[in-house]
């Protein structure tokens, strides 16, 4: 199996990590203060709960959204995302090409965080795999994965990767030994009955 990095997925944990240790720290000396000094009367709970929620989202970017990306498999092409991997068949899959996220999105007509995060690579070389019908499992696909991971005029996945040239031999690869192993599994034995039964 190959495991190949999303740059979307790179870029927002990047952006939000940073972000959000600096809050963190800033709100836990607010709160050591408080402990020293007290200010914030009844309410110094709800700064403990909010450096809480700092903590468990710092988590997530740090190491869940870091674990996202795109796994090669034999059987199957893995979708993963920081909660949630959907496992995509080779059946599934009609061909692989290059292309880029300025041919399937208008960057103005990006929301503002959108922009942000994919600016870097908006004209960038990227891969699309395009699909002949989406798993049942990503039929809410956008509840799960940023909709900028799907191409918008045909049905397809919009893999920004650091290296899409590597990840489009890779999946060729994989789909052509997934097609070859169902060829030979589907064709019957032509051999006479004597040549079967002396190879047992």
């Amino acid at each position: 199996m190959k495991k190949h990095k999303l740059l979307l997925y790179d870029q927002m944990s990047r952006r939000m990590r940073g972000k959000l240790l600096w809050l963190g720290l800033t709100l836990l000396v607010l709160a050591v203060v408080d402990l020293l000094r007290p200010f914030l009367g009844t309410y110094f709970y709800l700064l403990w709960l909010v450096i809480g929620l700092v903590a468990l989202l710092w988590l997530y970017y740090s190491v869940l959204v870091r674990r996202a990306g795109v796994v090669v498999a034999p059987n199957y092409l893995l979708l993963q995302g920081p909660l949630r991997g959907v496992k995509i068949s080779y059946g599934r899959i009609s061909g692989v090409t290059s292309t880029q996220m300025a041919q399937h999105f208008e960057f103005d007509a990006l929301k503002a965080r959108e922009r942000s995060l994919v600016q870097p690579f908006f004209g960038v070389a990227c891969t699309f795999v395009a699909l002949n019908s989406w798993p049942k499992t990503l039929n809410q696909r956008t509840l799960w994965f940023p909709r900028l991971l799907f191409g918008v005029r045909r049905d397809g996945l919009l893999l920004a990767s650091p290296n899409w040239m590597q990840l489009n031999r890779d999946i060729e690869e994989a789909r052509r030994k997934w097609h070859d192993a169902r060829q030979q599994k589907d064709k019957k034995d032509g051999r006479s009955l004597a040549a079967q039964i002396l190879d047992l």
